[in-house]
């Protein structure tokens, strides 16, 4: 402690030392604090005491949230719902993650974690310039598998560039597209020569402006609303159809012009929430990145308006591209489409589409039954793994990787005609993971395609390593295309352990917990079949009205549900297709069950009348010579304690038996309808199960055929 800090203290309790003592030398303070007249050991007569206590509202406080709670209801409902409650800590910083963390997000905004991927980078750097072999170290470890980009769709838009669509409108003048076609020139870009051709759109829908429409500086001197389409594809081609039959690399630009009020010619309003008068330029490729698309339409614009000087108009109005550069686009532009792909070897790829593969785990296991939008499509009519899809909404994004927002459609698929290009790079499948624009409630902006990238890369690399195939660079497991280099890039990407079996093995653990005879009573074989043939999203004191009980009894049987179901704020929910299916393999067993317990505690009732207070000798028997009860092949097995020989089981068998038939009333011969018995002979160290034929055999001859 530092002399400023106990100079502190010794002012700030310098004011008692004018007190009184509270305690002297010549009395015993604890004593006289005591001395009541009593004598010790006497009964003080205590008297009657006025105050009075409220009781507290509540019956019950969150001890994370400090919630309280004036009903057991809403505690109940509260229980293992807590977003607050601590389900874990960062190993960099120390902080708490809570339950509605995402984990996976914080380590990327943790400056502590960052440092120390900062240090780990400088010593990587640190060893390359000594010399050293740093293959084995971080930046190594980094360098995961590079998709490539392939389908991609985008409505862009420039405000301000009406010159831009009316520089269209004078090259569109000037060219005889009645006997040349479309007007073709080229450029160079990235190194590769490309074609370009200009056209304009059949059956524009465009209605022309009226008189007072607001146009700026610009009038509208044109009879109708010409609509501009711009092909890019590689110079090798004839033509833009060619390029596409063989799958080349390619764009496609349909230029329409805006302005505010704008409307088609049905008389239909045509969506412009931000008032452009400009350009709105539905775009559409393949294999270029997702950035490369406004500068490849600049830089068309910029070879057309070459063009234009090459017919020797005196007067025309140019094109200007600048209004339409990539610097420029407008924030209201937005992407449609998107997809990343790899291209996997023939033969390695089936833990991708196989009926237990990623795809089908992905839209069966992850997400709720009644909840969002998945869906599965499997088609092997052409070849093994031909077209198989799983799509899941964005409310699922987040389950296969966290922090993921967007829609998602997850793809292995071969080309139209497998037989066609047997032989061949192309006779690989592809797998890719595309954007579904249909299942966003949002709108994706253009300004957001580096997370999209981010999200797409990251989903596909996660299917990769969930189906057993490298993240990293490969040739054993795929192959170079034409434009996917089966290459590798070192770069942060979530890469998460596959959560899929574990989640499948635990919701078959309560599928089988379900299944089981005696885990579920009345009430919960009631609720599940509610959940099932009409569970929606249902409220606790819903299903307390349908299947009648009180809603105490409902929110017990939940939590004996356990996993099976989410509960939550105002409604219950089974947890996954999977599970769904499970449970309607299962609920008419376990109903019957249900029904045979109720059956047994009626009989128990009989035998208790009968027997008296002493216990019967089929329980007697069950009690101390079976160990286990459990669903066998065809009915309840009986797992008896292992006994020393095949016929002391024989024989212990008939005295069970023996003993059923004493207390049910029922001819020996029909315990062999309800009950399998299995057990071990210790002298051969043999398992031993008997079944129907097999205890038959005990009540007509001494042979007994045993099955193992």
């Amino acid at each position: 402690m530092s002399d400023e800090s106990s100079g502190e203290i010794v002012a700030e309790f310098s004011v008692l030392e004018d007190a009184a003592a509270v305690t002297a030398d010549d009395e015993d303070s604890v004593s006289s604090s005591v001395d009541n007249g009593y004598e010790p050991g006497s009964t003080v007569e205590d008297e009657a005491d006025d105050t009075s206590f409220e009781l507290p509202e509540y019956v019950a406080a969150c001890r994370y949230c400090q919630g309280t709670f004036e009903t057991k209801e809403a505690a109940l409902e509260h229980e293992w719902n807590c977003d607050l409650e601590p389900t874990g800590e960062c190993r960099f910083c120390g902080g708490t993650h809570i339950r509605k963390d995402v984990r996976e997000d914080h380590f990327y905004a943790c400056s502590e974690a960052q440092e120390h991927g900062r240090k780990l980078k400088r010593g990587a750097r640190a060893r390359t310039m000594r010399g050293q072999d740093t293959t084995q170290g971080v930046s190594a470890l980094r360098k995961y598998l590079l998709p490539q980009e392939h389908e991609f769709s985008a409505y862009l838009k420039w405000d301000d560039a009406l010159s831009a669509y009316f520089g269209l409108v004078s090259l569109y003048k000037m060219h005889d597209f009645e006997e040349y076609g479309r007007l073709r020139t080229g450029f160079d870009y990235d190194g590769d020569e490309w074609n370009i051709e200009f056209g304009y759109a059949d059956n524009p829908g465009l209605a022309v402006p009226d008189d007072d429409a607001d146009l700026g500086r610009y009038d509208w001197r044109l009879e109708d609303v010409p609509e501009f389409t711009i092909h890019i594809y590689p110079g090798a081609y004839q033509s833009f159809g060619e390029a596409k039959a063989d799958n080349r690399k390619r764009a496609y630009f349909r230029v329409r012009p805006r302005w505010p009020g704008v409307e088609s010619k049905s008389g239909q309003t045509i969506p412009n929430p931000h008032g452009i008068l400009g350009v709105d330029v539905e775009t559409r490729g393949s294999y270029f990145e997702f950035t490369d698309y406004p500068t490849l339409l600049y830089q068309a614009l910029g070879e057309l308006r070459e063009r234009q000087t090459e017919f020797g108009w005196s007067s025309f109005t140019e094109i200007r591209p600048e209004t339409c550069s990539p610097e420029n686009i407008h924030k209201s532009s937005n992407i449609t489409d998107a997809e990343l792909y790899v291209r996997g070897k023939k033969g390695e790829t089936g833990g991708v589409f196989a009926i237990d593969g990623t795809l089908h785990r992905l839209s069966m296991i992850l997400g709720r039954e009644r909840r969002g939008y998945a869906k599965s499509v499997r088609d092997d009519r052409k070849c093994r793994g031909y077209y198989h899809t799983a799509t899941i909404c964005a409310m699922r994004a987040a389950e296969v990787v966290g922090g993921h927002e967007l829609p998602k459609e997850f793809k292995h698929y071969h080309v139209r005609n497998p037989d066609a290009v047997e032989g061949t790079v192309l006779e690989n499948p592809k797998i890719g993971v595309s954007y579904q624009n249909s299942l966003y409630d949002d709108t994706l902006r253009f300004n957001d395609v580096d997370r999209l990238y981010r999200e797409l890369d990251e989903a596909l690399l996660n299917v990769l390593n969930w189906s057993d195939l490298p993240t990293t660079p490969d040739h054993q497991k795929y192959v170079a295309d034409d434009y996917f280099e089966a290459d590798g890039e070192a770069r942060m990407v979530k890469v998460i352990e596959n959560q899929l079996p574990r989640i499948a093995q635990q919701q078959d653990d309560e599928i089988r917990k379900f299944a089981v005879a005696g885990n579920m009573n009345e009430t919960d074989v009631a609720l599940v079949d509610e959940l099932v043939t009409d569970g929606g999203n249902v409220s606790p004191a819903d299903l307390a009205d349908r299947i009648g009980k009180d809603i105490s009894t409902v929110y017990s049987a939940l939590k004996r549900l356990g996993e099976l179901v989410i509960h939550e704020y105002g409604h219950v929910e089974l947890a996954s297709k999977h599970i769904a299916n499970g449970i309607v393999e299962h609920i008419e067993s376990a109903k019957r069950t249900v029904e045979c317990t109720l059956e047994e505690a009626a009989a128990d009732i009989i035998r208790a009348d009968t027997y008296g207070e002493s216990d019967d000798p089929w329980s007697h028997w069950l009690r101390h010579w079976v160990r286990n009860r459990k669903d066998g092949e065809y009915r309840e097995r009986l797992e008896l304690a292992p006994q020393k020989s095949r016929s002391e089981i024989r024989r212990l068998i008939r005295s069970g038996v023996n003993a059923w038939s004493r207390v049910t009333g029922d001819p020996q011969v029909e315990f062999a309808r309800e009950f399998e018995i299995e057990a071990t002979a210790l002298d051969t160290s043999k398992r031993v199960v008997f079944q129907l034929h097999e205890l038959k055999s005990l009540f007509g001859s001494n042979v007994v055929k045993l099955a193992r």
